[in-house]
């Protein structure tokens, strides 16, 4: 079954819409099983081998989901703050360290007066 066949345009997801909306108004979990179980359906319909990978798909990302999400509540503020801080100045440290050293290589190789053009076009001696 493909988004555009018939079978899906007519019947299949206005059955799925349907119900899903009847369901919705008594339970929202039920409803998103509902999707849920549908999509599987649908994807099944095609090739049923792909189920179980999708199963399996859903239950790593879930998994690996949940691992972070409590690794993050896990960690204070002060300390994503202090991470987010010192990120931040070992990036500006090596870009420093990594500009002086290639000035330096430069003044080494004889390059470093080499001309260059500024922004008004005109050659200038650095």
């Amino acid at each position: 079954m493909l988004f555009n066949s018939y079978i899906f345009i007519f019947a299949f997801f206005p059955i799925i819409f349907l119900v899903f909306f009847q369901i919705g108004k008594t339970s929202h979990a039920l409803a998103s099983f509902w999707l849920a179980a549908a999509s599987l359906f649908f994807y099944g319909w095609w090739d049923i081998r792909y189920v179980a990978l999708l199963l399996a798909s859903i239950a790593f990302n879930y998994a690996a989901g949940y691992v972070i999400g409590h690794r993050v509540a896990r960690q204070s503020v002060s300390q994503s703050v202090s991470q987010s801080v010192s990120q931040s100045v070992s990036q500006s440290v090596s870009q420093s360290v990594s500009q002086s050293v290639s000035q330096s290589v430069k003044n080494l190789a004889g390059l470093g007066n080499w001309r260059q053009f500024n922004s008004a076009g005109l050659f200038q001696i650095r």
